[in-house]
């Protein structure tokens, strides 16, 4: 906006926004005639007493020009009677519009795309479990009605029949995990990590009593989060520290928190096989595995579900590592 004299057409001052418009310093600014800013084209009655709104071409200093809506409003200024000039630059304002429906229509694509994967993610999952079901069924009974006519050879195929479909039921049920994060509203509220790792270190050794393996689990970390996606996230990273360090004869699978340039790091440690972190950026890669199926069984997609749910509050995900040397997996949350 700028301010002129009604009866001179003096210019008598402007903000900050109308010399960034124009081009121009407030000094040189003000030292212009009014018509050298429309190239001699009027810009209404100057001695008019009410509002005027009209659309002119105004010009910058470097010679360009643009289309503008002004608004003329009477008023006092310093004691004279003067104009108080309203400038709104129209080219500006149809960019602001075709950028808004740009982001709309690329909004609506979006969604569109994500009901279409979510529709395809449905179908895929559910018409391929029914021959899922056949295929290990009928082996199944195969082994039972006719194992004693087939030789060893044969049944190990059977065997490996029914092993690659389970392995495929897998690998649907971890994409169906994978859409579903993506989908899932959150609900945040101030959970307690420290008792949801505690929980899922009971559960790991209910599963395997076998083994012998060592929980430090730092008391009273908590966060605020989604407490069944963080739960999720957490049965992710220790399920790979408790997988990997299997082969590992003292093994142990820590849990806490530390801070890193002024914001809250959550890890889980295990001192298992650790990996070459020069694959690092393969981590979370869907169906991405940085060790053969025969050493470490899995479906390739866990650290891709953790990935998006860390994603989904806001925060990062990355890993330290060295072959042999284990693997320390760090997380942070939004709002910690």
């Amino acid at each position: 906006m700028w301010v002129c004299h009604q009866e001179s057409r003096r210019l008598l001052a402007v903000n900050e926004a109308a010399l960034l418009l124009y081009g121009y310093r407030r000094e040189q600014f003000l030292e212009l005639a009014l018509e050298h800013l429309s190239g001699g084209e009027p810009m209404g009655d100057p001695r008019a007493s009410q509002d005027q709104q009209l659309r002119c071409r105004q010009l910058k200093k470097d010679g360009s020009s643009f289309e503008a809506q002004l608004i003329c409003h009477p008023c006092q200024f310093q004691g004279e009677r003067v104009q108080l000039v309203l400038v709104r630059d129209e080219g500006g304002a149809q960019q602001e519009t075709q950028l808004r429906y740009r982001v709309l229509q690329q909004g609506s694509l979006l969604e569109a795309a994500q009901r279409e994967l979510e529709t395809f993610s449905y179908s895929v999952s559910h018409d391929l479990r029914a021959p899922l079901r056949h295929i290990d069924g009928f082996s199944r009974a195969l082994m039972d009605d006719y194992g004693t006519l087939m030789d060893g050879q044969g049944k190990e195929y059977l065997t490996r029949i029914c092993q690659a479909a389970e392995k495929m039921s897998q690998l649907i049920d971890a994409m169906q995990q994978l859409s579903r994060v993506g989908r899932t509203e959150l609900s945040l509220e101030k959970v307690d990590l420290s008792v949801k790792a505690q929980v899922i270190s009971l559960e790991l050794k209910h599963r395997e009593p076998e083994r012998r393996v060592d929980f430090a689990i730092e008391e009273g970390v908590k966060a605020e989060a989604d407490a069944k996606l963080v739960r999720q996230l957490l049965e992710i990273l220790m399920g790979n520290a408790w997988k990997f360090s299997s082969k590992t004869p003292s093994a142990v699978i820590s849990f806490g928190s530390v801070e890193l340039q002024g914001e809250t790091a959550y890890f889980v440690r295990d001192n298992g096989a650790g990996f070459d972190m020069a694959y690092a950026d393969k981590l979370f890669s869907v169906f991405h595995r940085l060790h053969r199926a025969d050493e470490f069984e899995g479906s390739g997609v866990g650290l891709a579900i953790a990935q998006r749910i860390v994603a989904r509050h806001g925060g990062r995900i990355w890993a330290e590592s060295a072959p042999g040397a284990g693997a320390t997996f760090y997380f942070t949350l939004r709002g910690n």
